[in-house]
């Protein structure tokens, strides 16, 4: 017998931003990629591992990258180059009230429907290499990113960036914000190490979690994952002391450590299922290319 999983709790309630922050710092991006890693089937491994011969890193200069893990960061290395695309990490979905997706996607230019032009690209073998391989590491890193609450939801504060908070009895480097505490002081809680960048060591336990998590909460939809982690941010993270609709605390938040444990519970169990639903995205786009190529 399992649990029901937190997500699925948290789903069950109703709910009714240009962030310009990174989403999971890099060991968050590093645990989902190697969890997905763990999870492709022998037939999916090798179609990455092709895909990934030759990659370059951001200065065009061969980067020896040959896992999911190893490339997951590289959407946040680009940061600043030709390659960046800043409004494909996040869907500005409101906290309080809706608002229509053309409004805060316009033209497309938001996570969910990249993911779906990026899985369609991944999977045609008429594509250039170079952009087939660019595509899949655009996609181990923004299906990550719709996973974590906070990239999926604004309340006038630029994704949580302008909430200064306080996490309490821990010990922070400089100036936290809301949403910099969910991309990795609360990962690392999460995951129980201390490091900033590898991800945790007991991964094929990690792996296997995150399969039961995918059985039980099913693969959905890029626009299913933005309504989970909407209704993750409206129900989790932005229940702060003081939280007003559209509009950015005078004073810093402290999170106290029932709210750091739930955040914990959540992120964790988020890191995870992305981790899943990355292998399964990724097996279904490369199965549907093998068929085209013998043709």
């Amino acid at each position: 017998m399992h649990k029901p999983s937190l997500l699925a709790g948290w789903l069950l309630i109703a709910w009714s931003c240009t962030p310009v922050a990174w989403a999971w710092g890099p060991q968050g991006h590093r645990t989902v990629g190697a969890i997905a890693d763990r999870l492709l089937s022998p037939a999916g491994r090798a179609a990455v591992g092709q895909l990934l011969q030759g990659d370059l890193d951001k200065f065009g200069s061969p980067s020896g990258r040959t896992t999911l893990e190893s490339v997951s960061v590289w959407a946040d290395e680009v940061r600043g180059t030709p390659a960046d695309q800043p409004r494909w990490h996040y869907d500005n979905v409101p906290v309080c009230g809706t608002e229509p997706k053309a409004r805060y996607c316009p033209g497309g230019q938001c996570n969910s429907e990249q993911i779906k032009r990026l899985t369609a690209l991944l999977a045609d073998p008429r594509a250039a290499p170079r952009t087939r391989n660019e595509a899949l590491k655009w996609l181990v890193h923004l299906v990550g990113d719709l996973h974590q609450p906070l990239h999926a939801a604004d309340n006038a504060d630029l994704g949580g960036t302008r909430v200064a908070v306080a996490l309490q009895g821990r010990r922070t480097r400089g100036r936290e914000n809301l949403h910099r505490a969910w991309d990795a002081e609360l990962v690392r809680l999460a995951l129980r190490t201390g490091a900033r960048q590898p991800p945790p060591r007991e991964l094929e336990a990690l792996a296997a979690e995150a399969r039961q998590l995918l059985r039980d909460g099913g693969q959905g939809s890029p626009d299913d994952w933005a309504r989970q982690s909407n209704s993750l941010a409206r129900n989790v993270a932005y229940q702060y002391p003081g939280f007003v609709c559209n509009a950015v605390p005078a004073r810093i938040v402290v999170l106290d450590r029932a709210y750091q444990s739930e955040a914990a519970a959540i992120v964790r169990e988020r890191l995870l299922l992305a981790g899943a639903r990355l292998a399964a995205l990724l097996e279904q786009a490369l199965a549907t290319s093998e068929p085209r190529r013998r043709q």
